[in-house]
């Protein structure tokens, strides 16, 4: 079986509102609760940090230093003994890749930045963007069962194409989405209905490997 999870806002704080409160920046710290576009929201980030001539080290610096919440990382540690973990999110691997490292090295689906010759983000690869679906496809078309976990309307793809959707602490457009599920609130909820997933894939007798 296979978890797939979100990055921030279920297992780490959102890095863009940190570094926006740092730095001084509004734009950064709106996030995908607050503009659905994803590409609209990060044509603003790319912008006002041109604007405010950061660097995308200048960036990492503080990036680098944001810490999981408390309990994720032994949260992940226990579905690691039930299934393969993943993460596929809207992170970008220049920011999350030691975050997840912190995490157990979970391994990370993320997008990229394009940047100038001094260091400057001029622009964005979004290789998860739209993707989360066919990820799961793949995972499935492979044989697997999939359980996964997200908050924001940036994660309805992944929660619609899985088997087990886990609602966490969604926004109030996304749980409209699922009206048959009743959301979560914390890890040790999450857990349990995680679990309770892989005791379903066991009973059926599918992947649950």
């Amino acid at each position: 079986m296979i978890f797939a999870l979100d990055l921030e806002g279920v297992l780490a704080p959102e890095i863009w509102p940190v570094l926006g409160a740092h730095f001084g920046v509004p734009e950064f710290s709106l996030t995908t609760r607050d503009i659905g576009d994803f590409d609209e929201l990060m044509r603003k980030r790319v912008t006002a940090a041109a604007r405010a001539r950061l660097t995308l080290p200048d960036l990492q610096r503080l990036a680098h230093a944001v810490e999981p919440y408390l309990g994720a990382r032994e949260f992940l540690g226990r579905l690691r003994t039930l299934g393969n973990v993943v993460i596929i999110s809207d992170t970008f691997h220049e920011f999350s890749e030691p975050l997840a490292a912190k995490l157990g090295h979970a391994s990370l689906f993320a997008n990229r930045f394009e940047l100038d010759t001094e260091g400057r983000i001029t622009g964005f690869k979004l290789r998860i963007r739209g993707q989360k679906e066919r990820i799961v496809s793949g995972f499935k078309s492979a044989g697997y069962k999939v359980a996964a976990m997200g908050d924001s309307l940036n994660d309805l793809s992944l929660l619609k194409s899985c088997d087990f959707p886990v609602l966490y602490r969604p926004v109030e457009a996304l749980a409209r989405e699922f009206p048959g599920e009743t959301p979560v609130l914390n890890l040790d909820d999450a857990l349990l209905k995680l679990e309770e997933a892989k005791r379903q894939v066991d009973e059926n007798g599918t992947n649950g490997s």
